[in-house]
């Protein structure tokens, strides 16, 4: 090699796009498509929501195995005068009763929160507090709406105001503990 001349590179993944000019350590190959392919989808806001409602799930599995314990109406189950296999029976029932309703919630939460966080991240192209103030309130709102028992629109709305208040707040208190109190 010649004083004063560059070594020449190797091209990684024989594009014929414009390089630019970097040291040879630093060199950067080229991507295959089902990378970007992968990347895309476990970045976009549906596979985080689905993620997440998933994740839920699985906790609200979980508590809902350790509070239904604690069920009044096991309470009743259990005391009955039934064979114990009746008595069995109708713990198990009530017990997956419980988990279907712990982890209904949860999902919903995760997947509601998620999506509503992602979107407005996107949206508007920043990460700060606001995002989960906005997707805290979204999902009270939404958690709060499920219509259990009739009532009328102006209660409906009163309801979904707190939700959206206490919720949004929790999260907003959340995020700032996890990620941006040392800003």
């Amino acid at each position: 090699m010649a004083a004063g001349t560059a070594p020449t590179r190797p091209e990684n993944d024989g594009s014929s796009a414009a390089k630019p000019n970097l040291p040879p350590g630093l060199q950067f190959p080229g991507r295959d498509p089902s990378e970007r392919i992968a990347e895309a989808l476990l970045e976009s806001c549906a596979f985080k929501a689905a993620a997440a409602a998933i994740a839920g799930g699985g906790l609200g599995v979980a508590l809902g195995l350790f509070v239904g314990g604690f069920s009044t109406e096991l309470d009743r189950t259990v005391e009955a005068q039934a064979p114990w296999r009746q008595q069995l029976r109708a713990y198990g029932r009530a017990l997956a009763a419980q988990i279907r309703t712990y982890s209904k919630n949860f999902a919903l939460w995760g997947a509601t929160y998620t999506i509503t966080e992602c979107s407005v991240e996107k949206y508007r192209a920043r990460h700060d507090l606001w995002n989960s103030l906005i997707a805290g309130c979204m999902t009270g709102a939404v958690l709060a709406s499920q219509p259990r028992t009739q009532m009328s629109l102006r209660t409906r709305g009163q309801q979904m105001s707190v939700g959206c208040l206490g919720v949004a707040a929790f999260s907003c208190a959340i995020d700032y503990w996890l990620e941006h109190r040392h800003e």
